[in-house]
């Protein structure tokens, strides 16, 4: 009777560690575009207290830069492999000359050091930056 009731519990357990060992959601996903525009507009352009149609015209930018950054982004593979930082950088050039238009000088600087602290940190293991 022991032998059984040891047998039981080994499959309970073995059953229990099987069904929590793996999260529900999967993979984690990348934030949508309308996500990471809410994240532009909280860490940017409030801030900065822009106003709306300079705010408009920073999302513009900024999705626009989203855009093109997701079709760099090589999903032929798993994991997904990062753009080369060349063709990255580029977007961001074209982003921030887009945002220069729209405000002061004084206000691109405290952009600038906005922008590089609201930039997402890759987790380990998601993407893989070619060499």
């Amino acid at each position: 009777m022991s032998t059984k009731v040891f047998a039981a519990l080994v499959i309970v357990l073995l059953t229990r560690s099987f069904c929590f060992s793996q999260p529900a959601d999967g993979p984690g996903k990348p934030p949508t575009l309308e996500v990471q525009l809410k994240v532009v507009n909280e860490k940017i352009c409030t801030p900065l207290n822009l106003d709306k149609s300079q705010t408009e015209k920073v999302d513009a930018a900024f999705k626009q830069f989203f855009e093109g950054f997701e079709k760099l982004i090589d999903k032929s593979v798993r994991p997904p492999v990062m753009p080369e930082r060349s063709k990255v950088d580029a977007l961001g050039k074209i982003r921030d000359e887009k945002v220069k238009e729209v405000i002061s000088s004084g206000l691109y600087a405290k952009y600038l050091e906005l922008e590089q602290a609201a930039r997402p940190r890759a987790p380990q293991g998601e993407m893989i930056r070619p060499k």
